[in-house]
């Protein structure tokens, strides 16, 4: 047993690293969120009544243009290349469904291509980007 005064310890916390990994991840979020409006091209959605959800938890958008013409990222792809997109998304990320956002003057036939090409490339479902009534409504 010891008889005496007990020293107490004082622990310095360094908040260095802390603050360091706040930065960190406030850049990070802060260039995803740049790259996800990136990804999103102006089109003329569909309008439609519902709730609202974010395109950019999904691994992988499809922009079909007034003209059929397909881009992902802003790079413009050939139809028999979205199977290999898609098993690409699915590898990142195997919950991953794709989002398609298709102008309101692209042909159906166009988006029923597109839905084919996913499915062929092992996607389950896709989501059809929309806005709604409230955002887009004249």
């Amino acid at each position: 047993m010891r008889i005496g005064k007990q020293r107490s310890r004082v622990l310095a916390l360094d908040m260095t690293p802390m603050i360091d990994v706040v930065f960190l991840l406030l850049i990070f979020f802060l260039t995803t969120s740049q790259l996800a409006e990136l990804a999103a091209s102006e089109l003329e959605l569909p309008q439609e009544a519902g709730g609202k959800e974010s395109a950019a938890a999904s691994g992988l958008m499809v922009n079909i243009g007034p003209t059929g013409t397909l881009t992902v990222l802003d790079e413009e792809v050939d139809l028999a290349a979205l199977p290999n997109l898609a098993r690409a998304a699915l590898g990142a990320d195997p919950a991953a469904v794709p989002v398609i956002r298709a102008d309101r003057a692209a042909a159906a036939v166009r988006l029923n291509e597109v839905m084919e090409a996913l499915r062929a490339g092992g996607c389950r479902g896709v989501r059809l980007a929309t806005v709604s009534r409230t955002e887009g409504g004249q």
